[in-house]
């Protein structure tokens, strides 16, 4: 009859000890977790490879749901199978509120993976204004994909518990059009800066023109992009301006400069030879000028007839941030060495002669040289 009668509550102390013991595993297992993702999270900016860094990331980001799930689990076997209280209260037996729990769990730990790696990468690939770590829009993308996981978890809970959600959809629809309507001009900035990153029309640095204006781009924000203009203002373009207009982007093309050097020949000295021997020093040029110039062969063209001589005009092209003078001053040393040598002779106190006409120069030579004048003075 003791024996009996004592049953009962050694089966109820053996329940307690069994389920006890389960809670603790469960807090144990959750502590070990929770300290081993906190060890890894303090060495992994040491770490060089982009896979384990991934892995780690995603091990960090469960940090908490990961802990608190273990314990949760061993809660509810430690209620339901030590001490069998589904039997006492049957709502623990209902299989919806463990999926419910694993709904919400599973929705928090794919919300911080989510915001962890939009918050760890993409600051690699969002351009950053002036060398500063401009990541709001890495923690925009973030924070948006968090609440996107969130939201989806929610009507997909509510709807497993057989609630519905029409209503709420219906609410979420009116409040987004009304918001969408209010914020028009910010939305289509804020679009107008997602397209920039993703089609990469101009980056931080690039010296770019979008009319009126030319300068180098110092910042792509989530509203504006800015520039910094040659006169040194900084201009801020909404970003929807950038996506609907014409954008020329300087650095990503092969832009050259064009550089005219004068040159002005004695009326005594043939056309011709004068022209010979500039077109030597227009291709003699790009190899004395310095190479960071990228100085390409000369053009050789009469511009004009001075009133010393025939001003002929070498025309280079160049890199887009030369300095003319410095084309000019690499040109000239040639020309003044072929000048100090005799075989080019710069007009200066000559002047042409007057009142010379068509049939006073003569037949044409045949080789397309022009007869010399000096003798018709």
């Amino acid at each position: 009859m003791l024996f009996a009668t004592l049953s009962p509550t050694g089966d109820m102390i053996a329940g307690l000890v069994l389920a006890t013991g389960i809670v603790l595993a469960g807090v144990a297992a959750g502590v070990a977790v929770f300290a081993g993702i906190s060890r890894i999270e303090e060495r992994i900016e040491g770490w060089p490879r982009t896979g384990p860094r991934i892995v780690a990331n995603i091990l960090i980001a469960v940090k908490w749901p990961l802990p608190i799930g273990i314990l949760a689990a061993s809660i509810f076997i430690a209620l339901r199978f030590a001490l069998g209280l589904d039997l006492v209260y049957p709502q623990l037996g209902d299989p919806r509120y463990p999926v419910a729990v694993a709904i919400v769990l599973v929705a928090w730990g794919a919300a911080n993976i989510f915001a962890r790696l939009a918050g760890a990468y993409g600051r690699q690939i969002i351009p950053t204004p002036e060398g500063e770590g401009d990541t709001r829009m890495a923690d925009l993308v973030g924070v948006g994909v968090r609440y996107l996981i969130w939201f989806i978890a929610a009507l997909y809970l509510l709807n497993y518990l057989d609630i519905s959600i029409t209503p709420l959809l219906a609410g979420a629809g009116i409040a987004g059009i009304a918001i969408a309507l209010a914020a028009q001009d910010l939305l289509s900035n804020l679009f107008g800066g997602v397209i920039i990153l993703l089609d990469k029309p101009l980056g931080v640095g690039d010296k770019v023109r979008i009319d009126p204006y030319i300068g180098t781009v110092t910042r792509i924000g989530l509203r504006s992009t800015r520039i910094r203009t040659l006169d040194g203002l900084v201009a801020t373009v909404p970003n929807s301006r950038i996506t609907t207009n014409i954008v020329v982007n300087y650095t990503a093309g092969t832009a050259r400069a064009f550089v005219q050097v004068p040159v002005t020949v004695d009326y005594a000295t043939p056309v011709a030879e004068s022209r010979h021997v500039l077109e030597e020093i227009a291709r003699a040029a790009p190899a004395v000028a310095p190479p960071t110039m990228e100085l390409g062969e000369g053009a050789v063209q009469i511009g004009e007839l001075g009133r010393f001589g025939p001003v002929f005009i070498l025309t280079f092209s160049a890199r887009d941030d030369t300095d003319p003078l410095a084309v000019k001053d690499a040109v000239y040393a040639l020309v003044a060495e072929a000048v100090r040598i005799g075989r080019l002779t710069i007009g200066f106190g000559q002047r042409p002669a007057a009142r010379i006409s068509l049939s006073d120069l003569g037949p044409s030579s045949g080789d397309g040289e022009v007869p010399d004048m000096a003798s018709q003075r």
